[in-house]
């Protein structure tokens, strides 16, 4: 049977489920407005400054790592009752009475609803790419923030949403949400200048720090970077999440045998 079609049924039946979300929404503009700030003038003024000395992919690489900051936690908090949910209603069993490999279902699962998520977070991302566009008077930004985004913002959200639906499998959601909370201000943002043994500072951090700093050259948010570091944090990162995604459909293939 071609897998094809399933994969994308799935996904698109996923998708519409999760953009429907009145959570989502509404998660996404409170984020946004811890990030711009109510009035949006100091964040202008702080994403602009010395905008004319600085190189246009530097100024997008600093915007997409500032977007990485918090938004992924949102992205973890909103996948973490897929399965969990599916469970509560019955639809795992529907799906699992359907034509179609789990792994497939799974995959367009996974894809579904995390390209929903990411819709919001890549409206505000182009809004400010507008931004800088505008007050550049340069209409190569637009094609150059592509790179930027794909580099520093995809891995570290296909990271969160792989560890989401695979942590609520086994874990009870509100837990995990609490715990993944921490785990990412403690894993990611907190210095180590603390003191406190932390990942943050690694190439294992989704945040992005080392792409922004190594390929991008943003001089200040890791410094010493490397482009090197920057390709092998990009690396490690889609690694852990096929990992987790081929241990998620082991685990879950499990589960249905012992059914």
């Amino acid at each position: 049977m071609n897998q094809f079609p399933v994969f994308l049924g799935v996904l698109r039946y996923e998708f519409r489920m999760q953009i429907r979300r009145p959570a989502l929404w509404i998660t996404m503009i409170l984020f946004t407005l811890l990030i711009v700030g109510v009035g949006g003038g100091v964040f202008r003024g702080e994403l602009l400054r010395n905008a004319e000395s600085r190189p246009l992919l530097t100024l997008l690489a600093q915007w997409a790592y500032r977007i990485n900051t918090f938004f992924p936690i949102a992205v973890g908090v909103l996948l973490a009752d897929r399965l969990p949910r599916d469970r509560r209603t019955k639809t795992e069993e529907l799906f699992a009475a359907a034509p179609g490999a789990l792994s497939t279902r799974l995959l367009g699962k996974y894809f579904g609803t995390m390209l929903a998520t990411l819709i919001p977070v890549l409206i505000v991302y182009i809004a400010g790419v507008g931004l800088i566009a505008y007050d550049a008077q340069n209409a190569l930004v637009i094609p150059l923030s592509l790179a930027p985004f794909a580099a520093i913002n995809l891995p570290g959200i296909l990271f969160v949403s792989a560890f989401s639906l695979a942590c609520t499998s086994i874990m009870w959601t509100p837990l995990f949400q609490f715990l993944f909370v921490g785990y990412w201000f403690w894993g990611n943002l907190l210095e180590t200048r603390f003191g406190i043994p932390t990942l943050s500072g690694t190439i294992l951090t989704p945040v992005g720090g080392y792409m922004a700093s190594g390929i991008f050259g943003e001089p200040f948010i890791q410094l010493g970077a490397t482009a090197m570091q920057g390709v092998e944090s990009i690396i490690l990162l889609l690694a852990i999440t096929a990992l987790v995604m081929w241990t998620l459909w082991g685990l879950l293939k499990w589960q249905q045998a012992r059914q």
